[in-house]
């Protein structure tokens, strides 16, 4: 295979431009298996490195195969282990950032169950080398969207990493869509600061490897288990003294966590004008978001007000 597949890929690079004919060949050299190995990545990789444009298809089809590649080569099919992410930031490192090379890497953290953390940074840099110092389009500016929100929340440093962008590419005439996905992710960031334990991507991990370990405990033999002795037995754990009480008592303490965390406080508000004020001056989209959180804290205290 390998051989064959590096005198194709010799060939689809000679005129430095591939193609959607070249596109096609590949996925015919590649996908009939439905496998895409490491040796095929690699040569993959290595031949997008070799040229100098490239039709959407193309782009379409290398998207695809690296995708493929890193969500089904680990331990745990749809998580990107650490071997894998570090195998991928190994390819891109050294070069420019290329558009083809950005989709496959926000695709790969929308598509998995979980990415490492420095998958996650590796990423963002990439993105933002590729942003500064010139005006976003909105095809810029769907990427950092589709890269922030391919996690549960967004998180601290991910809010970080958006001030960031910002300041290094303040003043360039940027399509509208930038201030409004800056301005939306700070408030999102306001909103969902805590994800349940459930969803976070570390954990979700840990589960499976659980799971694995221990054959014969599965997902429905836990259900099974709820279920012990049938629907009656179910009935009458329902039915015990207390039981109806606690359930209520655990969604009352539930609910009163949501509120409180859908409050917005003046700690918040200070955190982000420490962001907004680390550089010493206010970018414009730094002031439209620091005016959305005055406006959001003027219509919560109105809301306290009314009850």
């Amino acid at each position: 295979m390998t051989s064959a597949l590096l005198a194709l890929a010799d060939d689809l690079a000679a005129d430095r431009f591939l193609s959607a004919d070249d596109a096609l060949r590949m996925r015919k050299a590649i996908f009939p298996d439905g496998v895409v190995t490491r040796q095929e990545a690699d040569v993959l990789m290595a031949l997008d490195g070799r040229v100098g444009a490239r039709d959407p298809a193309w782009v379409e089809a290398f998207v695809e195969a690296l995708v493929d590649h890193a969500l089904q080569c680990g331990a745990y099919p749809g998580h990107v282990d650490e071997e894998t992410a570090g195998w991928l930031e190994a390819q891109f490192a050294n070069d420019a950032p290329r558009l083809d090379e950005l989709q496959a890497l926000v695709k790969i953290m929308e598509r998995a169950e979980s990415t490492p953390a420095s998958f996650q940074r590796f990423t963002r840099s990439r993105l933002a080398v590729f942003v500064a110092g010139r005006a976003m389009n909105e095809s810029d500016v769907d990427l950092l969207r589709r890269c922030v929100y391919a996690g549960t929340t967004v998180t601290e440093e991910e809010m970080e990493w958006m001030f960031a962008v910002d300041a290094s590419t303040d003043g360039r005439a940027h399509c509208a869509a930038w201030r409004d996905l800056f301005v939306k992710v700070g408030l999102a960031h306001v909103a969902g600061r805590r994800a349940p334990v459930v969803l976070e991507r570390d954990a979700m991990v840990q589960r499976e490897a659980r799971f694995a370990n221990r054959p014969n405990v599965t997902p429905m033999s836990v259900i099974k288990s709820i279920f012990g002795g049938g629907l009656s037995g179910y009935k009458d754990r329902v039915s015990e003294p207390g039981w109806a009480e606690g359930v209520e008592e655990r969604y009352e303490v539930a609910n009163a966590e949501t509120e409180a965390d859908a409050r917005f406080t003046a700690a918040e508000a200070a955190k982000m004008l420490g962001l907004a004020d680390r550089d010493g001056r206010h970018t414009a989209n730094e002031q439209a978001l620091l005016a959305a959180l005055r406006q959001l804290e003027a219509e919560q205290s109105a809301h306290e007000d009314w009850h």
